[in-house]
């Protein structure tokens, strides 16, 4: 009987603690931190330079087409979530961020900034071209170390360039670059981001058009919007 009253007794009492554990315990600390929210993509940038792009081609084009949608940061993120090797796409929203607010920081267009990761490494940040071009946005070393220390950049050697976002934010302030010294002229510096300016210089010099890569990054380009716009044409789906 001792014995029984006991047990009746012992369990009372946890029962009373687990009561007060419960009432005074904060549920929150239990809770996944907040997601960081997407930031919106700057529209007129995304539009001024979507038209310096096309030129005469923006009017009716799939660019022009998605004018004031709201939901392009979301599909900029499922485009970068989908195309990430394994081992990165834990760092996709990361990444669609960074492409978002750069494009905004240098008055382009993230599709834009898109179709050059596509032609450059198929969405691969490991990837290293043949002439020792780095990452997501084939950068070589030598100039990214240049443009690093021109933008007052983070850069700590080659293995800056592994990294997604860092390697996005050096290869779009070198984009910056040229598209400044080409006076937005958008063949030429989207020419030269591949060649380099000196080599698209001397080919206008004879009077040839360097077209084969221009060409290349704005049919990824289009293909990406026309994507958008083929999911639904009032809104802005995933690619």
């Amino acid at each position: 009987m001792k014995t029984k009253h006991l047990k009746i007794g012992i369990a009372f009492v946890t029962a009373s603690l687990t009561s007060v554990l419960f009432n005074n315990f904060s549920f929150t600390q239990w809770q996944r931190p907040e997601v960081p929210a997407m930031e919106s993509v700057n529209e007129a940038s995304r539009v001024s330079h979507a038209k310096e792009l096309l030129g005469g081609g923006y009017k009716g084009s799939d660019a022009q087409k998605i004018e004031g949608q709201k939901a392009l940061n979301e599909a900029i993120l499922s485009k970068v979530q989908t195309h990430l090797p394994a081992k990165f796409k834990g760092q996709a929203r990361a990444i669609a961020r960074t492409v978002i607010s750069e494009s905004a920081k240098y008055g382009m267009d993230p599709v834009f900034v898109l179709a050059v990761i596509k032609t450059e490494s198929k969405f691969n940040p490991l990837v290293v071209g043949r002439h020792g071009e780095i990452g997501l946005m084939q950068i070589k070393p030598d100039t990214a170390e240049w443009i690093a220390k021109k933008f007052d950049l983070p850069f700590n050697g080659k293995k800056t360039l592994q990294s997604p976002s860092a390697n996005i934010k050096i290869g779009m302030a070198y984009m910056n670059y040229l598209r400044a010294k080409f006076d937005k002229k958008a063949m030429k510096y989207v020419s030269a981001y591949n060649m380099g300016p000196t080599n698209v210089r001397r080919l206008l010099a004879k009077n040839v058009k360097p077209a084969e890569y221009n060409s290349r990054v704005m049919k990824n380009y289009n293909v990406l919007y026309s994507n958008i716009n083929s999911k639904n044409p009032h809104t802005v789906a995933a690619l």
